[in-house]
């Protein structure tokens, strides 16, 4: 590692360190006035907190329209941006689709008050990939977890914040899975 026109370092990547470039989050406190810190002076006292399963994007919660997220990015999501999507859906009711993207089935569901609100409904999907739903749990017991976590993807149709009544989440939910007609064994996984 070299000063280049006393600004930047210039560095070499090595080839064994490759599977962990943008994994790796440190820590460094800098416990010194100066502006500027040299990389020999701050180097040995990074602390290396987390190593990421995947490569950091920055991808806090982008809106409720624009929320489709595949099963490890929603885990992801949970578990790696914490306070952005818990601060955005743990007091919020809706009305979710999951997408089987293997073959195109769809499940319709709801998120309200008395099953823990949406933030709640999606650690359950998180934990065991069938949230307590009768069909999903025979599609785990059948093709595994693993098939879940390989083909599901979660959005949100319509939400609402915590004082909407929840007959109207129901009832939206209910034209939700009228309107994709997935109750019907062939297109979906709702059996009620």
């Amino acid at each position: 590692m070299g000063l280049e026109n006393k600004i930047n370092y210039e560095g070499e990547e090595l080839d064994r360190y490759q599977p962990f470039f943008g994994r790796v989050l440190v820590k460094f406190h800098k416990n010194f006035p100066t502006t500027v810190v040299g990389a020999a002076q701050a180097i040995n006292q990074m602390v290396v907190l987390q190593l990421l399963p995947d490569v950091y994007t920055n991808q806090g919660f982008p809106g409720y329209d624009s929320v489709c997220l595949s099963y490890s990015e929603l885990k992801s999501a949970l578990e790696r941006y914490k306070s952005e999507w818990i601060a955005a859906l743990s007091n919020q009711k809706a009305v979710y689709l999951i997408r089987d993207k293997n073959n195109g089935k769809l499940y319709v569901g709801s998120a309200t008050s008395k099953n823990g609100m949406l933030l709640s409904r999606w650690k359950s999907y998180v934990a065991n990939g069938h949230g307590g739903n009768k069909d999903l749990k025979k599609l785990v017991m059948t093709q595994g977890f693993d098939y879940v976590k390989k083909y599901f993807q979660y959005s949100i149709l319509e939400n609402y914040n915590a004082r909407v009544d929840d007959s109207l989440i129901l009832k939206r939910e209910k034209w939700w899975k009228n309107t994709f007609d997935s109750r019907n064994s062939k297109f979906g996984y709702n059996d009620n």
